[in-house]
């Protein structure tokens, strides 16, 4: 079989959309043969038919370059550049508005909802110094969503890190500002699905990135 191949070296050459759709490939019952081919299919863009063709020894390079990939840490960065647009992260989030809060709630529970969680967070830089930066304002995750699966894993991972912290940060504040009893009676519902959800989106990352290396 000749033809080129592009694989990714670390999770910044894997974007937000393949991790999705290899989300959605973990999900489904396949034999091992199956589930290895789409894979490869998946990260090289190798049409799913050619990858019967491939000699066993690129097959087995191929799988280990890929779980490599998947699982090699890369720095996070606050801003990159898609598509032509320079997109940042939120530079103050003392400054979040009750839309972005909101959104923030809502979205990013699961893997399918994690571009709009995306849109939410990183949006096109509008000023910039050489040591801080604008965003546009917020006006919803409809323009840029669809648009955040091209966007770099390692970017995603960084910003989730930051979110899971931010979100317990809300929660120890909100669990001091009021006394036991208020929140046993009255929880504060944006912070505690915050938190709930970053948790269980950290644990499914983690259980994910394990069953690649399987």
């Amino acid at each position: 079989m000749n033809m080129q191949i592009i694989l990714p070296e670390n999770i910044s050459e894997i974007t937000l959309g393949q991790f999705i759709k290899y989300d959605e490939l973990l999900q489904r019952e396949l034999d091992t043969k199956n589930f290895n081919r789409r894979k490869i299919a998946l990260f090289t863009g190798i049409p799913f038919k050619d990858t019967a063709r491939l000699r066993q020894a690129d097959y087995d390079r191929l799988l280990l370059q890929i779980d490599t990939a998947l699982n090699t840490d890369a720095q996070f960065t606050e801003r990159f550049t898609m598509h032509g647009i320079e997109f940042g992260f939120i530079p103050d989030f003392d400054k979040i508005t009750i839309g972005e809060f909101a959104d923030l709630s809502q979205h990013g529970l699961s893997a399918d909802t994690l571009h709009r969680l995306m849109a939410v967070l990183f949006r096109p830089v509008i000023k910039s110094t050489d040591s801080s930066y604008a965003i546009m304002p917020y006006d919803g995750t409809e323009e840029y969503a669809e648009m955040m699966k091209d966007m770099p894993l390692n970017c995603v991972n960084g910003a989730l890190v930051f979110f899971y912290s931010l979100a317990s940060e809300l929660q120890e504040a909100t669990r001091k500002s009021l006394t036991a009893e208020l929140l046993r009676e009255n929880p504060p519902p944006n912070f505690s699905a915050i938190s709930v959800g970053t948790r269980r989106l950290k644990n499914w990352l983690r259980t994910t990135f394990s069953k690649s290396r399987k």
